[in-house]
């Protein structure tokens, strides 16, 4: 029965949710009435765990504006979830930010984690994931995703797995001094122990590979004998790894504290660990662990997010929802969690979640081109939304931020487009600093070909610029002088949103280039010039779409046109300039985008509606399903 711990200790007992190839789909814990000081504003000034229902591993940063959330989903899909506001993750869109199709790494995903870590190319998010086989959904090993750019949403690109010989999980980071070492869970022997090795990258182990914890103590081997989940937090020079301890399928799965108190932290005798655990059951929420650390939003909080049962009856399966509460430190400079926060009992928002503050939203920035004047919005020195040459406009990014709205995010200052006093009759329309506001959110709804009215969630007034360059909002919603285009200015890859595979030009992996009539797939990222995309725009809100493998050849329908409406056509590149190489790009609720033909009025598709590399793309009449969902995500100039 050896053989069958590592499945055990950490889920066999799931492997029936199988390797799905589809998106499937601490002191007063009484309840206290959440307070809301603005009509306008989005969320409440508290919040209540848990977070978000089947949320089992979380892991969140907040991040240039936006929460991000992982969970574990047991399929063949990586999902990521954002919101400006915590509360917000629990309703956010599921966006499948990467997929698995490999049979040595494609099944039965586990505890997702993402890091940023600086490498000489800028900054880069790394997911560690724990993936199993295809043969039977088991043989779990950590894998490393690497990003093509600062964004956490990717897209992604897959980089190695350090260890494909044996069975391992819940992988994690540490930096120290100027080294990167990793950290993960795997079986010796009866005990499931945590280890650590030095990185030459991070996708690469170098060196010896060192046990760090092991069961020690009675509270750390109920039902199995357990060490796992470690993960490494800082403060105050003092360095701690916690970690989970005995078995997540009992409801005593709790919270054990290591600190580093030697020199060198590939040493086992380097590391002390507390003889007690630091969290545990309590309040009604029982197995409390596999957590990470996040810092609020003006960086002056330290947050804990972990997963926990509501009832004791419950264990390693999808009952186990995400938390999060914040915690403080002792005067002996040691965490100090808590207990955990009752179901429904309302916490304070992580501090500055309300604003103001300035963030530079990550995603692909555009130009907001007016229809009339042919003019873009700006933000002139007063903070006044005004009209000025495209050549010399700021750059936005139109930010999801749920419910089905958008924020219009300042890519240079970090302010957001705000309707002031959007309660009242104002018309004024300024960029200011974020709080939180539905004056600050906007429904992007359709007027025309390629055009849009920027509609506020409020007050249902448009943005409009009428009878001079100054932007307004008013009623008057069908008036032309409310019309406006999205032209994207970065260089952008299109990635669909049930894969998360990229937009790509077939041949072109292989000859290293693009030419006329070559067919288009959706494939992973691979961060080849195949897969990358820059709009031009024409007229009207339509655009072309050039390789950037080859800036003479666009995304188009049939190739060169034979003025034919085939309602399944083929994708290809052809020549820019063909009626069939122009398209519009439409944002839908759910954040992600439909790229409709304009000599067709059809909208892209993954045609076979899989996950697989090499599936083909065709025009098709819309129906709303993800295959036909795509992102537009940012790839960084190099």
């Amino acid at each position: 029965m050896k053989a069958l711990k590592p499945l055990l200790a950490l889920g066999a007992l799931l492997m029936l949710f199988g390797c799905n190839e589809q998106a499937q789909s601490t002191t007063d814990n009484q309840p206290a009435a959440p307070v809301t000081l603005d009509a306008t504003q989005i969320a409440p000034d508290t919040f209540a765990n848990p977070l978000m229902r089947n949320g089992a591993d979380p892991w969140l940063h907040y991040y240039d504006g936006n929460y991000y959330l992982t969970t574990t989903t047991w399929t063949s899909q990586l999902v990521m979830r954002k919101s400006p506001t915590l509360a917000g993750l629990a309703d956010a869109p599921a966006h499948y930010i990467w997929s698995g199709d490999d049979p040595s790494r494609c099944c039965n995903f586990w505890a997702f984690e993402f890091h940023p870590l600086q490498r000489p190319e800028g900054l880069r998010w790394y997911v560690i994931v724990t993936a199993g086989i295809k043969e039977n959904f088991g043989g779990q090993r950590n894998v490393i995703l690497e990003s093509a750019g600062t964004d956490p949403m990717g897209p992604y690109m897959y980089k190695g797995t350090p260890m494909p010989d044996h069975w391992n999980i819940d992988g994690s980071y540490f930096e120290h001094g100027n080294d990167l070492y990793f950290i993960w869970s795997e079986w010796h022997g009866d005990d499931q122990v945590n280890l650590i090795s030095k990185m030459t990258n991070p996708w690469t182990l170098e060196g010896s590979r060192n046990v760090i914890t092991k069961p020690e103590y009675d509270w750390e081997i109920s039902g199995l004998r357990v060490n796992e989940g470690p993960e490494i937090i800082t403060h105050n020079n003092k360095t701690f790894l916690v970690h989970s301890a005995s078995f997540c399928n009992t409801e005593d799965y709790k919270l054990a504290v290591v600190e580093l108190t030697g020199q060198d932290p590939l040493q086992p005798e380097s590391w002390h660990k507390y003889p007690e655990p630091f969290f545990s059951k309590g309040n009604g929420v029982y197995g409390p662990g596999h957590h990470g650390f996040f810092t609020s939003p003006d960086g002056t909080e330290d947050w804990l997010v972990y997963h926990g049962n509501s009832s004791p009856s419950d264990g390693c399966s999808g009952t186990r929802a995400a938390r999060a509460q914040p915690f403080t430190w002792t005067a002996d400079g040691l965490p100090n969690f808590g207990e955990p926060d009752a179901d429904k009992k309302q916490i304070p928002v992580p501090s500055g979640e309300q604003g103001p503050l300035k963030a530079m939203v990550q995603g692909v920035k555009v130009k907001i081109r007016h229809s009339d004047s042919q003019q873009c919005l700006s933000r002139d020195a007063s903070g006044n939304s005004v009209l000025t040459a495209c050549t010399n406009a700021d750059n936005w990014v139109v930010d999801p931020a749920n419910d089905g709205f958008y924020r219009l995010a300042n890519a240079k200052d970090g302010t957001f487009v705000t309707e002031q006093q959007c309660a009242k009759a104002g018309t004024d329309v300024t960029s200011s600093d974020w709080v939180s506001s539905n004056c600050q959110r906007f429904s992007l709804d359709p007027a025309r070909d390629g055009l849009f009215r920027i509609t506020n969630t409020h007050s249902l007034n448009v943005l409009q610029a009428c009878n001079s360059n100054e932007v307004a909002a008013a009623p008057n919603a069908f008036a032309s002088c409310a019309n406006w285009n999205f032209e994207p200015v970065s260089t952008l890859a299109m990635v669909n949103a049930n894969s998360g595979r990229v937009v790509s030009v077939a041949s072109c992996e292989t000859s290293g280039t693009a030419k006329a009539e070559d067919n288009v797939e959706q494939y992973e990222y691979t961060a080849s010039a195949c897969q990358q995309w820059q709009a031009t725009p024409t007229d009207q809100g339509y655009m072309t779409l050039a390789s950037v493998a080859n800036p003479q050849v666009c995304l188009a329908v049939n190739g060169v046109s034979d003025g034919k409406v085939d309602i399944a056509d083929n994708l290809v590149v052809a020549p820019c300039n063909e009626p069939d190489s122009q398209w519009r790009v439409e944002y839908l609720p759910n954040g992600a985008q439909r790229l409709v033909s304009r000599a067709y009025g059809l909208a892209m598709k993954v045609e076979n509606e899989s996950i697989k590399n090499g599936d083909n793309l065709i025009q098709e009449v819309w129906k709303d399903t993800i295959y036909q969902h795509f992102y537009l995500r940012e790839i960084p100039a190099k």
